[in-house]
């Protein structure tokens, strides 16, 4: 855009002064670039150097001077020991203000949202005055589809409401069969490894993220996965596995293409692998949504009497009851391609809320390995509830306090995603909105705020008991509408795996001679890394947990 401005201002300037003096041979192209050149050379000293240090409205805001005069923070912030590690520093050492600017990429100003005031000012009360920046629908986009994650404004609020119902506590009754079935598949997983061994270790990571994507295939799509893989050359999850788990090259084309998109044009076999298993998952997709409609269509597709609908027959079929009763089209087959599948090189949204589940499930068993007095705590009351109940149901296990207590506190000390008050904000200027700013705050949380203690849940109050302290899912309008969901699946899990298996600690790799991490090793931050760059806040390599039977 600025090179189109000069462009336009050096051929305004050249033609004046031709009219003006007669010199026409000032309009050679030869000139013409030479003016183009420095004009645009002026223009970036200007922004990038003149504008943010002397002029913006924002440069005496509280933040980092230290960056770098082209890269601003951005390198730091890759280099960093986590996604977030960087930014938590500056709330620590401006823990008042609301807003925390540093530069970025060209001198480009962000403001790091850094008090529950701003955030509720960004996620409610301006809600709609912020849209997500391109370089951010690139970079997410290529992942996330471009369904309610990307939705502005009025187109927002629909596909809100008209999500709700899949999503909503009923539904989540009817599909918690499928959760604990699921869970239960996973638990056999753990009988495997252990076989006739006294105890064995698992791969969390890598067992979570299968055993969610097999729930999110079924509730989401209406299929077991494992049924494609005699379908198509390469199953479901190693396309998926591919598209988000890319190597170093493949990570680094993704993170340029977000500010300059080059994802058409880069001649290397990891982007071309990227291309390729996008393009091949989205036709598998594409496949499963075709037969869907025409089996509904036909009335071929049938369910069992109180099943929950997955969300793609929902969506089918709430689209062709619109249809019926107002003549118009409220979800187009684009508009189900871009919550299912997403435009080119993308996956839908719903389907990366697996990984996030994974995520949570996790850092679970990492706090039960690490932390016994809380998984003793935590199996008791699963184990009381079995004891009456052998197959609760949503509501019983909805209502174990200590176990909604755990996962809050999971969520907030471990969150998953890494996704005004007075201070008045040009237009353009970029927002940053790091959830874990909210939930580490000891302005907000006290002075044990990077602590896990579940027990803080029973006593909230002040800055904690407000609902934008507690952002793992946002808030306001932007608020996840898969929350019970993801918070369900999790319970779900953890009341089948907690009282069946002892998570004894965290090993240093698979096998059985892998070494116990004792002494601060099993700390996040020493034995255990965070994978940076990220979009989830994951263990680096894989976490692995020891465990053994209970008796």
């Amino acid at each position: 855009m600025d090179l189109i401005t000069c462009g336009g201002l050096t051929a305004l300037e050249l033609v004046a002064l031709q009219f003006n003096n007669g010199l026409a041979r000032l309009s050679s192209f030869k000139t013409f670039f030479a003016v183009v050149l420095l004009q645009y050379t002026l223009l970036r000293l200007y922004r990038i150097i003149l504008y943010p240090t002397f002029i913006s409205p924002l440069r005496n805001l509280p933040g980092p001077k230290d960056h770098n005069l082209v890269l601003g923070q951005e390198v730091k912030k890759f280099k960093a020991e986590s996604p977030s590690s960087i930014q938590l520093q500056w709330m620590r050492k401006w823990p008042e203000a609301p807003f925390i600017r540093y530069l970025s990429l060209a001198g480009k100003e962000v403001l790091l949202v850094n008090s529950l005031a701003a955030h509720r000012a960004v996620l409610q009360t301006n809600v709609y005055d912020f849209v997500k920046p391109p370089f951010f629908a690139r970079l997410v986009g290529e992942i996330a589809g471009v369904g309610l994650l990307f939705a502005e404004g009025d187109m927002h609020r629909r596909e809100r409401r008209l999500l709700a119902g899949p999503f909503s506590v009923p539904s989540m009754r009817k599909l918690l069969p499928v959760f604990r079935r699921k869970a239960k598949d996973l638990s056999k997983t753990f009988e495997h490894l252990l076989g006739v061994e006294s105890h064995a270790t698992i791969e969390t990571i890598e067992a979570f993220s299968k055993s969610t994507m097999d729930t999110i295939g079924v509730t989401v799509l209406g299929i077991e996965l494992d049924t494609l893989s005699s379908m198509y050359p390469r199953s479901f999850q190693e396309l998926y596995g591919q598209l988000l788990h890319q190597g170093a090259l493949g990570q680094l084309i993704s993170v340029v293409n977000a500010f300059v998109p080059i994802r058409n044009i880069v001649p290397l076999k990891a982007n071309y692998d990227f291309i390729k298993a996008s393009a091949d998952l989205r036709q598998m997709l594409r496949d499963i949504i075709q037969k869907r409609a025409a089996d509904l269509a036909d009335g071929t597709f049938g369910r069992e009497k109180g099943e929950s609908r997955d969300l793609l027959t929902y969506m089918l079929e709430e689209a062709e009851l619109r249809r019926q009763e107002t003549g118009k089209e409220v979800w187009s087959v684009d508009d189900i391609l871009g919550h299912m599948i997403g435009s080119k090189h993308q996956l839908t949204t719903s389907l990366l809320g697996h990984e996030t589940t994974a995520t949570t499930l996790t850092w679970s068993l990492y706090v039960l390995a690490t932390d016994h007095a809380v998984q003793d705590q935590l199996r008791s009351e699963i184990k009381s509830l079995l004891e009456t109940d052998p197959e609760p149901d949503y509501d019983a296990i909805s209502g174990l306090p200590y176990l909604h207590n755990f996962v809050r506190e999971v969520l907030r000390v471990y969150s998953p995603d890494l996704l005004i008050e007075g201070v008045p904000i040009p237009k353009g200027t970029q927002i940053d909105l790091n959830i874990a700013l909210a939930h580490q705050h000891p302005a907000v949380w006290g002075p044990d705020a990077a602590s896990f203690n579940p027990a803080r849940w029973d006593a909230l109050s002040g800055a904690a008991a407000t609902p934008f302290a507690f952002a793992a899912f946002l808030q306001g309008p932007r608020t996840c509408p898969g929350r019970s969901f993801a918070l369900a699946q999790v319970k779900a899990v953890l009341v089948e795996l907690v009282p069946r298996w002892r998570f004894l600690g965290i090993a240093e790799g698979g096998g059985k001679g892998a070494r116990l991490r004792r002494a601060g090793e099993e700390c996040v931050g020493r034995g255990v890394r965070l994978a940076n760059p990220s979009l989830t806040n994951r263990p680096a390599g894989g976490l692995f947990v020891r465990f053994e039977r209970l008796a």
